[in-house]
């Protein structure tokens, strides 16, 4: 694996975002072949620092990813020198910052300037309230990107699921569910399997929207399933969620599509959440974001635990190695 440059925003600055960050920066192994920028505050990172009495550590100030130490904790100034920190509140002030953060890391990445992104958590209430339009780091950082294919796909040691509809309601999912759709997600999510997890013909499993097999799955789920297979794709389903994962069929298959987030987020997180982490199909780019919340209860406490964030960062660079080796392979030789 070639050296590599990991951004990693600060997400929100009242949260535990800056003592994970802190933690398994302080940890000399995890520089072997890695250089870390931290775009956030460096303001914001000595309060925590301060708070939390980490001693013998301290961030590398720079101005561009380009001045990077290669063996230290590197961090980018990319709000106001000023910033509020209420540690453990959820303010407006931390929900704009985190975004800011967020702008110029992603302007970096598209620049080439940093190989991987790792996105920590961010509280979308307080980023709203700021007036900032936010669904999630996947949406955000697409329309950076000017893509229109992308989703997110949430990965762990017992599966790799992604869902069709990004209705906010229960009630609009069905009408945002379609052939195309489902088609769609179907493709991308055999390409991603393909070429970042080096599966030459993976096998999806879709979900049924309603607990019993009805209309939808009959006139839309069902035909999308057969188009598929019949454009080469691999596919089986609709399957009714509860029995699905109750008997363990998700084991049989790489890659798993509900209709829905819940659909599967549940699931997903009650068979194996320490060891996951949320990954951004569809870009050009590796995006990656651990597996934890902005956890205000725990803030400066000394015991949150950083492992997510230590999923996070290797199996970025795990998926970025697949990603040029896929590359690397698939080129038309005889151009």
């Amino acid at each position: 694996m070639r050296h590599v440059k990991i951004g990693i925003t600060q997400g929100d600055v009242n949260g535990i975002c800056y003592e994970v960050i802190m933690k398994v920066l302080a940890e000399q192994k995890i520089y072997d072949g890695k250089t870390f920028i931290v775009y956030g505050s460096p303001k914001a990172a000595a309060y925590h620092r301060k708070s939390l009495d980490i001693q013998n550590f301290n961030f590398n100030l720079i101005t561009t990813a380009d001045e990077a130490a290669p063996k230290r904790p590197n961090i980018i100034n990319c709000v106001e020198e000023d910033i509020r920190v209420d540690a453990g509140m959820s303010t407006e002030i931390a929900g704009k910052a985190a975004v800011e953060a967020l702008k110029v890391a992603v302007e970096d990445l598209k620049n080439g300037k940093i190989d991987i992104l790792i996105s920590m958590p961010v509280n979308k209430q307080n980023v709203n309230s700021a007036g900032i339009e936010f669904k999630s780091h996947t949406d955000y950082i697409a329309k950076c990107f000017g893509t229109t294919q992308h989703s997110e796909l949430l990965v762990n040691d017992a599966m790799k699921v992604c869902y069709v509809s990004n209705a906010p309601m229960i009630s609009q999912i069905a009408k945002t569910i379609s052939q195309d759709a489902i088609l769609e997600k179907i493709v991308a999510l055999t390409d991603s399997l393909r070429s970042d997890f080096c599966l030459q013909k993976p096998k999806i499993a879709v979900l049924a929207l309603n607990s019993v097999i009805g209309e939808e799955e009959k006139n839309t789920i069902t035909k999308a399933v057969e188009a598929a297979n019949n454009s080469g794709y691999v596919t089986a389903g609709p399957y009714v969620t509860e029995q699905f994962f109750a008997d363990a069929e998700y084991s049989k298959f790489d890659g798993v599509i509900g209709m829905y987030r819940e659909q599967v987020v549940v699931p997903f997180k009650a068979l194996s959440y320490e060891d996951s982490f949320a990954y951004s199909m569809g870009f050009p780019k590796v995006c990656v974001e651990p597996s934890m919340s902005v956890d205000y209860a725990k803030v400066d406490k000394n015991c949150s635990d950083e492992s997510a964030l230590l999923q996070a960062i290797f199996s970025a660079c795990d998926l970025l190695e697949k990603r040029e080796q896929y590359a690397e392979l698939s080129k038309n030789r005889l151009k």
